[in-house]
Order: structure tokens, then C-alpha cells, then sequence
């Protein structure tokens, strides 16, 4: 990526490399500080941020997706935070089909847009061509999700036979990726991620240059940050949040970390659910750093990267 050189006039920060527009999309593990960069990058840029987190977008769920404070979605316009219900559940291409005309308008009018979110497949779905898959089968689907009610290490086992590749990247705990995956195999007889290329080149909805980066923090800091992530959460009220939200525990949203461990494990005290919920954060976070090492496009950012080195990158 070329060189881009910053220069300051009436207070507003001018990038000279291009007259289109830009897209600044930060990727990056759970608990990395995203949120906070994006928001520095915005106010440099005087841009929006977008939110491309699968969570995050849910108006039912709070605390235990992380949700930005309110002094943080106050300092930068956002679109894309609690702005859908979880009654009304999203998929990485529904996603981007709500998002793209966003994004277009953004482009035209700020000539910016940041992008932020650790939900890659939504990242891609947005940004890139996706590839044709199979459409649903009913029946099957119907089949797969009853075999996951009865007994979800079952399917669990087959996919990671059927198809390790996407196995070893998936979020196996995540029934709908996991049945999806199942139902394009069976359907096409080919595994799961030799379809889903989603590469390389821009789609062509945007008329802009895009710029892709990755916050990668070492693996021991970020175990600490999730770690007092975790414990932070539970002193904001989260178990309240949890039980509050109890009675829709089977939707596909609640499959998620941070409240599934609530009604998994129902009469475990603060301290034993704090330690699960940062031990399948981890988790979760390696799975995203190992997404984010096969995308060579992407530049790798250190943890306390400054604005200038996205900037000048």
C-alpha cells in the first residue's frame, strides 16, 4: 500500500494519495482495543464508524457482547450497534445486504468510513464477492438441526471428519455454522471450505480504496485483557443481564459467549462462570488470529499502534 501523506488545514485532515474514498477496515481478536482505535481513526478522519460485529448488532444484548460505552458512541457516530433484534437474526450476506447502501452513502458524503468488528465472514461478506453456494433444504436443514438437539458432538465429530479444514477455523460450539456447513456438503458432495473462496478482489459495490488492518496483540497480553474483560462484565451486571434474557436462551444469538455458560451451567457461582467465559473467549480468540493469519492481504498492526502508522502503512 502506498505511502499516504497527511497534511492538517482548518482542522480537518486531508489524504492526498487518492481522490476516491476510502475504507479503513480494522480487524482483529476479541478484547484487542478495537473499538477504541476505530474511534481515534474517526475523529481523525472526521468519518462513521460501522460496526461489523455479528453481536454487537443486537439491541437485546449488552454487556456480554461488549457493547461500546455510551461516552464511546458518543464520540463518534456508529451505525450498526444494537440496530437489528436477535427475534429478527442476521447472516454474514443479510448483513451486507443492509450494510452496502450504508456504506455507499458514507462513501459519497464523508469520502471516509471506518469499518471495525472481529467478525470476519461478515468483514467478507460486506467487502468482497461471496461465493454461490447451495440454497437451503428445508427437510435437511430440519434433520440437522433435531440430530444437534439430540446430540450436537455428533455433528461436531462429522464435520471436523467431513471437512477439517473449515472445522479448524469454525466456531464448532456455534450450531447454525456448523449445521450450514453440514448442509452444503451433503448437498454438494464438496467440503465446505473449498466453496467458500470469498477471495480476492473487491466486489465492485464500492467505488473506493480499501485499506485493511489488523490489531495483533501477543498472546499473553491478550489473555490478560480478556481476562479483566471478563471480570469487568460480570461487575457491570452481567449475570443480571443473562437471566434477564433467560427466556429466549434458544435463539441462535444467545449461542454466545458470555451467556451460554449462564444456562449451562446454572448454579455455578460469579468467580467459576467468570473463568469459563474468559476460558471460551480465548478460545474464540485464537480461532479469529487463526482466520486472520491466512487473510495476506490484511496488515498486521501491534497492539498501541498509532493513527499515523494506519495512516502512512
Amino acid at each position: 500500500m502506498p505511502a499516504i501523506q497527511v497534511t492538517k488545514n482548518s482542522q480537518r485532515i486531508y489524504l492526498r494519495s487518492m481522490s476516491r474514498p476510502h475504507i479503513w477496515m480494522l480487524h482483529g481478536p476479541t478484547a484487542s482495543g478495537k473499538t477504541a482505535l476505530a474511534i481515534a481513526l474517526a475523529k481523525r478522519l472526521q468519518a462513521n464508524i460501522l460496526n461489523c460485529d455479528a453481536r454487537q448488532i443486537y439491541q437485546e444484548l449488552k454487556i456480554g457482547v461488549a457493547r461500546p460505552q455510551v461516552e464511546e458512541l458518543a464520540s463518534a457516530k456508529h451505525f450498526g450497534i444494537a440496530s437489528h433484534s436477535i427475534h429478527a437474526p442476521l447472516t454474514a450476506m443479510s448483513y451486507a445486504q443492509w450494510a452496502r447502501p450504508l456504506v455507499k452513502k458514507e462513501l459519497s458524503e464523508q469520502g471516509h468510513l471506518v469499518i471495525v468488528g472481529g467478525s470476519g465472514l461478515y468483514a467478507k461478506a460486506l467487502l468482497f464477492e461471496t461465493d454461490v453456494l447451495p440454497a437451503a433444504d428445508p427437510i435437511l436443514r430440519q434433520q440437522l438441526e433435531a440430530r444437534w438437539q439430540a446430540n450436537p458432538e455428533e455433528l461436531v465429530d462429522e464435520l471436523c471428519l467431513r471437512d477439517p479444514t473449515y472445522a479448524s477455523t469454525a466456531d464448532l460450539s456455534n450450531s447454525r455454522r456448523v449445521i450450514r456447513a453440514l448442509e452444503v456438503i451433503a448437498l454438494s458432495g464438496q467440503p465446505y471450505s473449498a466453496q467458500r473462496t470469498m477471495e480476492k478482489e473487491p466486489t465492485g459495490h464500492f467505488d473506493a480504496t480499501l485499506h485493511e488492518f489488523a490489531l495483533w496483540p501477543e498472546m499473553n497480553m491478550l489473555t490478560e485483557r480478556i481476562q479483566l474483560r471478563c471480570q469487568q462484565m460480570m461487575e457491570q451486571g452481567l449475570r443480571a443481564e443473562a437471566e434477564h434474557l433467560a427466556p429466549l436462551k434458544d435463539l441462535t444469538a444467545m449461542q454466545t459467549v458470555g451467556y451460554r455458560e449462564f444456562y449451562a451451567y446454572p448454579d455455578e457461582d460469579d468467580d467459576h462462570i467468570t473463568n469459563l467465559i474468559a476460558t471460551h473467549t480465548r478460545q474464540y480468540a485464537k480461532r479469529q488470529l487463526t482466520w486472520l493469519k491466512k487473510q495476506a492481504r490484511i496488515t498486521a498492526l501491534p497492539l498501541g499502534s498509532s493513527i499515523e502508522k494506519i495512516l502512512t502503512s
